[in-house]
């Protein structure tokens, strides 16, 4: 009963006060997500001829790029035309972030936002007040698809530290209280005696959700199984920021008897690509982004692997257009879902891999966490990876600017204490370049603890 008061009074009332057009846009995904694909696509044609026209006349950085490309936004007829445009890299973003606000905006005006990003490069950008709306709509309804409607009590395993942080006002605890009703448990990292309290949390609180890092949960379930500790089954399981492995997925299903479903997103981009109830690959948010699959400047055959390029059909503040995210994954075969939803289908191939590093009094800490919560906020830091050999040491290699200097590495040293004790070493190799791995992928983090040390 209470849930239906939040759901039908409570939250409506909070984002008409915060001027928020979250849940008109809701229902127009909702009413989009059913169209035949010719209905869809004529939508997402306005949407990019408008973006692309604004970028060239407002983005700086754009105007200067289609300029250079012999690139006219205004004879745009296909998305195929895109290929005529350069891929946006991180680099791009860090060195020409101020040329990439648009100037028909005031500074004020836009949501900040960072990321330590998937490939452990960080990247400070903005987004316009419809886009964050957009966002926040594309989240419920994924929400919705996997049974976790608003005003259900859900356990949120989190590492982002600005995420958490946003919980700790007395305002935002209240309306935790009354409307979010969110248990909030850090994954940064994990000790026995967090693990321990956290199952206590969860049996008092009863979520009927839980909203997790996908390696978080997977190591819960280690944790509660090896103690014996039987958790209640949530209604609803939404993975997200880290690649739910098969073994993973098994295992979290396994031990809570319900279904897991995936999501696929970024900070910069937020929700991507999102299972329903089929669980045969991930639905693409095509009202509100575009993907291309590539290799090279070669557009992949659908089944077939390559980069990510996103366009986001909006955020006319910062626009990304062909914004290479660094994840790899391929286009699904056009089919009829089960589900009902005739939004396009994507499969992730390789993304966001997550390795554990171990503090030296045995907590877990997770790279992803680390990543984001150290290289978004230190100067001059341009990408990262973490690296553990040896217990009570790590290795940042970074690849760094001019602004990196002493205090850079006094807030790395200080944050590792932060997360792993002050017993832990801390080396560093400063490098021109970290390469991919094999699957494509940066790791962020790699822990290569052997034995009785892992």
């Amino acid at each position: 009963m209470y849930q239906r008061i939040v759901e039908s009074l409570l939250y409506p009332v909070l984002v008409k006060k915060q001027g928020s057009k979250e849940l008109a846009i809701l229902a127009e995904l909702q009413h989009c997500e059913k169209m035949s694909s010719d209905e869809l696509q004529a939508i997402r044609l306005e949407r990019l001829r408008d973006i692309l026209q604004h970028a060239g006349e407002f983005v700086p950085f754009y105007r200067e790029r289609f300029a250079a490309a012999g690139f006219n936004p205004t004879t745009v007829t296909d998305f195929s035309d895109l290929q005529k445009i350069p891929i946006l890299t991180k680099k791009d973003i860090q060195e020409n972030r101020d040329a990439l606000i648009s100037t028909a905006y005031k500074r004020q005006d836009l949501i900040a936002n960072r990321t330590g990003g998937s490939t452990g490069s960080p990247l400070q950008f903005f987004h316009d007040k419809q886009r964050w709306d957009v966002r926040q709509a594309a989240t419920i309804r994924h929400n919705l698809w996997a049974g976790h409607k608003i005003g259900q009590k859900v356990a949120v395993l989190w590492g982002h530290q600005s995420d958490l942080a946003g919980f700790q006002s007395l305002k935002a605890k209240l309306r935790n209280i009354f409307i979010d009703r969110l248990l909030i448990c850090d994954s940064s990292s994990f000790s026995e005696a967090s693990l321990k309290q956290f199952a206590l949390d969860f049996q008092r609180f009863q979520p009927e959700g839980i909203l997790a890092y996908a390696n978080s949960l997977a190591l819960v379930v280690d944790f509660m199984k090896a103690n014996g500790v039987e958790l209640p089954p949530p209604k609803s399981i939404i993975t997200s920021a880290e690649v739910l492995t098969a073994e993973n997925r098994e295992k979290i299903e396994s031990y809570f008897g319900v279904k897991v479903f995936d999501r696929y997103g970024s900070r910069e981009t937020s929700v991507i690509a999102s299972e329903c109830s089929a669980h045969f690959g991930m639905h693409i948010g095509a009202e509100y982004l575009h993907l291309e699959f590539v290799d090279g400047n070669r557009t992949v055959l659908p089944g077939e692997s390559g980069d990510i390029l996103v366009t986001v059909l909006g955020n006319h503040a910062f626009p990304f257009i062909r914004y290479g995210i660094g994840d790899v994954g391929a286009a699904a075969p056009q089919s009829t879902c089960s589900c009902g939803v005739t939004l396009p289908k994507m499969q992730m191939v390789a993304g966001r891999t997550t390795d554990f590093l171990l503090a030296p009094d045995g907590r877990k800490v997770s790279g992803a966490a680390l990543t984001i919560y150290l290289a978004a906020k230190v100067p001059g830091v341009r990408q990262a990876q973490i690296i553990q050999r040896e217990r009570e040491r790590l290795i940042f290699k970074l690849v760094t600017d001019s602004q990196f200097n002493a205090n850079s590495k006094a807030m790395i040293e200080e944050r590792v204490r932060h997360f792993f004790g002050a017993t832990m070493g801390v080396d560093y190799s400063l490098v021109n370049e970290i390469p991919k791995e094999a699957s494509g992928k940066y790791r962020f983090s790699i822990c290569e603890l052997k034995g009785e040390d892992r």
